[in-house]
């Protein structure tokens, strides 16, 4: 596996920033602060973070992201995973069958495509899996309102070699052998395309991740431990660090800051720890964060893991409250806006 990942987002720049572009005709894909979620009972919060990517439906246009640092080379083989949820207002009045994640030539031909499949007759809402525009392989979705994980392994072949497999939550679903593409991949494509108007409802995104070793899914949502790769919210809410160690490398170039904020592009004037700058790669706590812990990595390959208090772990200090979809909800709801943290 890639330290860090081959390409990574989780949206926690609240916008398209890490992708190269997007296409949203009709302005219904966005990218969302959890305070801003916590106000729709339909929606689900992110599953890690502040920001998640939201992909409302109704219409029959693409609202997609690109990215052309996601490309495999003839014969070669690629994993994702990415976490993605239905609100519980999904709803459809008419067959129909799109795609929320495309494997594309840099041209834009689609060789692999991944996307759902509903029935109106049975109200069957279906996943699935094609080597090609459409997929053609299918299972079924496990459920509205909750996150699912999603994981996809592609080998693309010339020569009859390919292949493609799905996973849901750890689970190995379906696999097409023996496929021949027309090229090597030269983009991703996520989001919903050619849905019917008659399919509405929301599609959330978060934790998208391309490697050239199979993933997995997060053993827990809310750990006490987070190995980080990337800049990103650990938490939001008040809560307390135990400590937080910074890797460093022959470059010597890693560094690690941690805010006390819960929006991504807006810092608080003073950070709480400032780690590889000097020569010190590692603090103690408790640390205490009242808005968030915004972990801001830097450096050539920088990787560090900060360790989280949960619970009452030490007697009069109690770690982060907000550790449970209904929890963050609701102090998305109660949430008090100040300066600098807005």
């Amino acid at each position: 596996m890639a330290i860090p990942f081959i390409f990574h987002s989780n949206f926690e720049a609240g916008s398209n920033a890490e992708w190269d572009s997007e296409s949203d005709t009709g302005s219904l894909l966005d990218f969302p602060h959890y305070s801003v979620l916590a106000k729709d009972s339909n929606s689900l919060m992110p599953y890690h973070g502040a920001y998640c990517m939201r992909n409302a439906l109704g219409d029959t246009n693409d609202h997609v992201v690109v990215e052309g640092d996601i490309d495999i080379a003839d014969a070669g083989t690629s994993y994702f995973r990415w976490y993605m949820g239905l609100s519980k207002d999904f709803r459809f009045t008419a067959d129909d069958t799109f795609n929320v994640f495309e494997l594309q030539q840099a041209g834009g031909t689609t060789e692999i495509s991944v996307g759902f499949r509903v029935t109106n007759s049975s109200q069957l809402i279906e996943f699935g899996i094609g080597d090609g525009t459409a997929p053609t392989s299918f299972t079924q979705w496990p459920g509205l309102q909750k996150w699912v994980c999603v994981e996809l392994l592609a080998t693309i072949s010339t020569g009859g070699a390919g292949v493609v497999t799905l996973f849901l939550d750890g689970v190995q679903t379906n696999t097409l052998t023996s496929q021949t593409h027309a090229a090597a991949v030269g983009r991703g494509v996520l989001g919903s395309q050619d849905t019917l108007a008659t399919t509405l409802g929301t599609i959330y995104y978060d934790e998208f991740v391309q490697d050239d070793a199979r993933i997995y899914p997060f053993r827990e949502r809310f750990p006490s431990s987070y190995l980080i790769q990337k800049t990103g919210h650990l938490f939001v809410g008040p809560g307390y660090i135990d400590g937080a160690v910074l890797t460093k490398k022959s470059n010597n170039d890693e560094t690690l800051v941690l805010y006390d904020t819960d929006t991504a592009n807006s810092l608080d004037t003073t950070s709480v720890a400032d780690l590889g700058a000097t020569a010190q790669t590692s603090v103690s706590g408790p640390l205490y964060f009242e808005r968030g812990c915004y972990a801001v990595l830097g450096g050539t390959s920088p990787k560090a893991t900060v360790y989280i208090m949960k619970g009452n772990e030490r007697p009069g200090i109690k770690g982060p409250r907000f550790y449970s979809n209904w929890g963050l909800r609701w102090y998305g709801n109660n949430r008090n806006p100040r300066p600098q943290n807005v």
